[in-house]
């Protein structure tokens, strides 16, 4: 049994390229797609600019599909509240953040397939005061169905 918010947060925290790669080829395995990528920025719009650009570019979600893309934008900014703690203004976040983002797209949950198709957003990294060395972790993740 997987689930893809389990599986979006094991993608985000494995430090190590060869733990990256056998949990990608699970990932592939368990019929998921899936796409990563970094940001670090002041600015919440861009931080959901990267993830959904990466997310088209990879394909996991159509650029003409108004329901999938609807999906990745609220999945997104969920995640981005859950990494802030809260209620995010779209523009700057007064913080400085280094992230690691990963968006998965399949079952929420591989043995129930009746739940149909899900999209999973999941941010981590650093997020802290603009004064270098006051930082600290932080996740966020949030799904949706497509």
């Amino acid at each position: 049994m997987a689930k893809i918010g389990k599986l979006t947060i094991s993608l985000l925290i494995s430090a190590e390229e060869e733990e990256e790669k056998e949990l990608t080829s699970k990932i592939t395995k368990l019929g998921y797609r899936y796409c990563t990528g970094r940001t670090g920025t002041m600015d919440s719009k861009a931080i959901i600019a990267a993830i959904e650009t990466t997310a088209r570019r990879e394909e996991i979600v159509l650029k003409d599909s108004y329901r999938e893309e609807h999906a990745l934008y609220h999945s997104a900014l969920g995640a981005l509240k859950g990494l802030c703690r809260g209620e995010v203004g779209i523009g700057s976040l007064l913080r400085t953040v280094g992230v690691k983002f990963a968006v998965l797209r399949g079952p929420m949950d591989t043995t129930k397939k009746e739940l149909g198709e899900w999209i999973s957003v999941g941010i981590y990294g650093t997020i802290g005061s603009p004064i270098k060395g006051f930082e600290h972790e932080a996740i966020g993740l949030d799904m949706d169905s497509i």
